[in-house]
């Protein structure tokens, strides 16, 4: 733990004191079940949503922006539970769940990329498609940095790795389909790579770990600095 994480309370089960319980650890435990299960919600919910887009009846009629915003309030409730129960409270079982979230969501990442990257080289879909699965994966990517934020110091290179091995299988791919099957359409070709390009950017940057969002990170952690002790109760 580093040192901000020691100056908050340590406790996370809630002790008795003068056989009273400590609100602090009763605080602290509810909120940890809070993060952990709206977070799961809108990860079992971002599931199903990209499952309606990619599955067999993606033709299907999907009210995407409300499904979009009802995830993003189910995911962003969890998300500052889960910061005050870590950053106020001290929760210390907390940021190991959240690492767990964090890789069942990377597999969740890698197997949507797979399937859209199928669906690049069939080259069986149109623009409305494309930029759904573009959407797709960018808010996947959005829910995995924004759980990296929770954790003080926690590090997203080992997450950059299969991220990079499947661009390379995607660029492999490229090749085959358009050098030794000799496919000819241009506006196809454009997609896949846009598509390489953004994976690849975002993959190499996980792994330089250059800091970009450490402006982010700090403004959290100096506002928890300052206004923890009179978030937290008392006793």
């Amino acid at each position: 733990m580093n040192d901000q994480q020691s100056k908050s309370p340590s406790q996370t089960q809630p002790r008795r004191r003068n056989g009273q319980v400590s609100q602090r650890g009763m605080l602290s435990v509810v909120m940890l079940f809070v993060s952990v299960g709206t977070l799961g919600i809108s990860m079992i919910g971002g599931a199903k949503l990209a499952y309606d887009i990619l599955g067999p009846d993606k033709d299907k009629e999907l009210s995407l922006f409300a499904a979009v915003i009802a995830l993003g309030v189910a995911y962003l409730v969890g998300w500052v539970t889960a910061m005050v129960a870590i950053r106020v409270y001290g929760n210390l079982i907390l940021p190991i769940l959240i690492n767990w979230i964090m890789w069942g969501c990377m597999v969740g990442i890698c197997f949507l990329y797979l399937e859209i990257m199928d669906r690049l080289y069939a080259q069986k879909y149109d623009l409305w498609h494309y930029w759904e699965y573009i959407l797709v994966m960018a808010a996947g990517l959005t829910v995995l940095v924004g759980l990296h934020l929770i954790n003080e110091g926690h590090n997203l290179r080992p997450f950059s790795y299969p991220l990079l091995i499947i661009s390379v299988i995607q660029l492999a791919l490229i090749v085959y389909r358009y050098v030794f099957e000799g496919s000819d359409n241009n506006l196809y070709l454009l997609g896949d790579i846009f598509f390489l390009a953004g994976m690849s950017a975002f993959s190499m940057l996980m792994l330089a770990h250059v800091g970009l969002l450490d402006p982010i990170r700090n403004r959290v952690t100096t506002y928890f600095d300052m206004n923890s002790t009179s978030i937290r109760t008392q006793d």
